[in-house]
């Protein structure tokens, strides 16, 4: 099965050999008891994470948890036990199809068909195609699901008549003769109750009647803005999106067990280490409590944030085992992603979360030094992270607990609230058991003495502005999500954001009240790039505390070149995921600030909109204005269909590799 796509991935069904496999994509090999998942060399994250859920899906609702999964990552040309079982070995691909063609493709071809005898005759009549509604299945008939070469499923309703049953089967395998399709196309039967994976893949919000649902909301994006023809309504982006409450199953103090996955296994966490956790590690957290005189279950399974797609595989398959072999089912379970944890997780540990970095297969090289950020506004949300040990890390609006081998300091922000100071002096308890007070120094900011400084390597700039310095902030920073790959411009809120909610293939706009950031990733598209830019300023000039485009600073910001106001807002933000371990200033020591990709909106809009002619761009030293890496953008639209036989937005559809290769034949690369 190929897993592909860029936002809505799709599993697809190819043919079992070699010719099928692609460096760009995931593919699943399910041998039985065995299913590999092996990930192309480019393949995104995405589609590793897709294709190791649908594994674990595989294995736990198909297999009964016997089969086991394995992963390709490193040896993904040479994997001897992979090739013997796909049955064949060869030259692989270096890449398929687009990822939203292919998404654009599949959707085409999906079909749904009803097959019904309720008016006298057998009938079988078309209910629906592309996007498909749960809802559509009727209990009461059988359907077919022509979802092209990927498949044929045959969906059994619970009350349809025998004569329906048998020609659903005969009219499905009449479609593969039909269509054309090949003899290796599969044609499934499933049953009403007991649909699989690849089946409901082809279904929006697809959810069983017995299907947990959590404790309230844990993290939500809702939808707040759509792109279409008319002119984007930015006044909506203001509207109250709040968390909504969170219904609590108790007081968060019943019994806990805690294990970490560990190689494969799950090893007993001691009590006096529950509420501390590795970024590299998953862990799996049993809660009991009594309610109405029965005792009650809670299986939470935490993933860090550098943890492997196998550790975060296997959390959840011990959390099912967990939950099947010693409570018989009757626990509820919950997914905690790192940064996400909710109200009734954090209550568990009274106001004891630590996070610290490393992990068992994810060592950290010892330091002399030991950061740790605390953050929060009650004894329940407050919590501690460990940051890089220098100064560049350190944020007015927070407290610091800074461990080296003479000293503890307790570093004050100027912005720090009472709460976390009393949580920071709670910790040393916890971190540092056999400190005396002699050894712990408090330091309010702006009172450090040089000794302090040396200890962290040397005075640099950190997150130090107005909006970090206040104790009460009437309007927290909120984080928008910027897209176009529904087809639409899509603009999306992020409720509880952390540094992992800022998603490489695309524009994200972060307003921290002194300053609005348009932040680019990697691999966001032009149009991305170009609407997010409106998007900021209007979003700023229809502000109703009134603030505008004088008053507040936008800026466009590249990944991995975030400046101090902008990294100060994430809690425990990892240097190391982009910049390389670098800090701001050692970029623009290295690159010189005026190189740094920081620019004003306005300036960018602008040279959206400069035009110059073909020759003037061929120059030598091109006009002033000309984005160098983007040269085609200032040709007119004229020009732009002469030169390169398509119009723009064909253009800008094709492949980045394929934009280059047309660039260089008409010399604007």
């Amino acid at each position: 099965m190929q897993v592909k796509g860029k936002r809505n991935i799709r599993v697809k069904q190819v043919k079992c050999d070699v010719s099928s496999l692609n460096q760009g994509d995931v593919f699943i090999l399910d041998c039985g008891l065995v299913i590999f998942v092996w990930n192309g060399p480019t393949s995104s994250k995405m589609e590793r994470h897709k294709a190791a859920d649908v594994a674990r899906r595989i294995k736990d609702e198909e297999r009964g948890g016997k089969a086991v999964v394995k992963i390709i990552e490193e040896r993904w040309e040479t994997d001897a036990a992979f090739f013997k079982a796909l049955g064949s070995n060869g030259t692989i691909a270096p890449a398929g199809q687009d990822d939203q063609a292919f998404e654009q493709a599949l959707q085409e071809e999906i079909q749904l068909f009803r097959v019904s005898d309720a008016s006298g005759s057998l009938e079988m009549t078309r209910v629906g195609s592309k996007q498909l509604n749960r809802e559509t299945l009727d209990s009461n008939d059988c359907f077919i699901l022509d979802s092209g070469t990927s498949g044929i499923f045959v969906w059994i309703g619970k009350n349809c008549t025998k004569n329906e049953k048998k020609s659903a089967w005969k009219n499905a395998t009449d479609f593969l003769k039909l269509r054309g399709y090949p003899d290796w196309t599969p044609v499934t039967q499933v049953v009403e109750g007991g649909e699989t994976p690849l089946f409901k893949q082809y279904f929006t919000s697809w959810t069983s009647a017995d299907e947990q649902k959590g404790l309230g909301i844990v993290h939500k994006t809702e939808q707040i803005a759509k792109y279409n023809s008319a002119k984007f309504d930015t006044t909506i982006l203001h509207k109250s999106n709040k968390r909504e409450q969170e219904i609590l199953p108790d007081n968060g103090t019943g019994q806990i067990k805690c294990w970490r996955v560990e190689n494969n296994d799950l090893v007993l966490q001691t009590e006096e280490t529950h509420g501390i956790f590795y970024t590299g590690d998953c862990y799996v957290l049993l809660y009991t409590y009594a309610t109405g005189g029965r005792q009650q279950y809670i299986i939470y399974f935490w993933q860090g944030c550098k943890s492997s797609v196998e550790e975060r595989a296997a959390s959840a398959i011990f959390a099912q085992l967990l939950d099947d072999r010693e409570l018989g089912g009757s626990a509820v379970q919950i997914r905690v992603t790192q940064g996400n944890e909710p109200e009734h997780f954090l209550r568990i540990f009274q106001g004891k979360l630590i996070i610290l970095m490393g992990g068992v297969n994810n060592k950290e090289p010892e330091s002399p030094v030991r950061i740790l950020q605390v953050r929060g506004s009650s004894d329940i949300n407050t919590r501690a992270m460990q940051v890089v040990s220098r100064a560049a890390s350190l944020n007015s609006n927070d407290v610091f607990l800074i461990e080296t081998e003479t000293y503890v300091y307790l570093w004050y922000g100027k912005g720090s609230s009472t709460n976390e100071r009393i949580v920071a002096r709670k910790f040393l308890n916890y971190l540092c058991p056999d400190r005396n007070d002699s050894e712990i120094q408090e330091v309010e900011e702006g009172e450090e003495e040089p000794d302090f400084w040396h200890v962290l390597g040397g005075q640099e700039p950190y997150a130090s502005g107005k909006a970090f310095q206040v104790n009460e902030i009437n309007m927290p920073a909120r984080l928008f999500h910027c897209s176009n790959s529904s087809g639409r411009f899509n603009v999306e809120e992020i409720v509880g954001f952390t540094q992992e909610d800022l998603l490489e293939d695309d524009v994200m706009i972060l307003d921290t009240i002194e300053e609005v950031y348009v932040w680019v990733g990697k691999g966001a598209n032009e149009i991305e790039k170009k609407e997010s830019l409106q998007i900021a300023l209007d979003y700023i000039k229809h502000d109703p505390m009134g603030r505008n485009d004088e008053t507040t600073v936008i800026l466009q910001v590249k990944q991995g070149f975030e400046p101090p106001s902008f990294t100060g807002i994430f809690l425990g933000w990892d240097p190391e995921k982009w910049s390389q371990g670098k800090s701001f200033e050692d970029l623009k020591r290295e690159l010189g600030e005026e190189n740094l990709p920081i620019t004003f909106v306005r300036d960018e809009i602008a040279s959206y909109d400069q035009k110059f002619t073909y020759a003037d761009l061929l120059k030598k030293t091109p006009p002033k204005g000309v984005d160098l890496s983007r040269k085609e953008r200032h040709l007119t639209e004229e020009e732009f269909s002469q030169i390169f036989k398509m119009t723009r937005l064909q253009f800008e559809q094709l492949r980045e590799w394929k934009q280059l290769e047309l660039k260089k034949k008409v010399g604007l690369f």
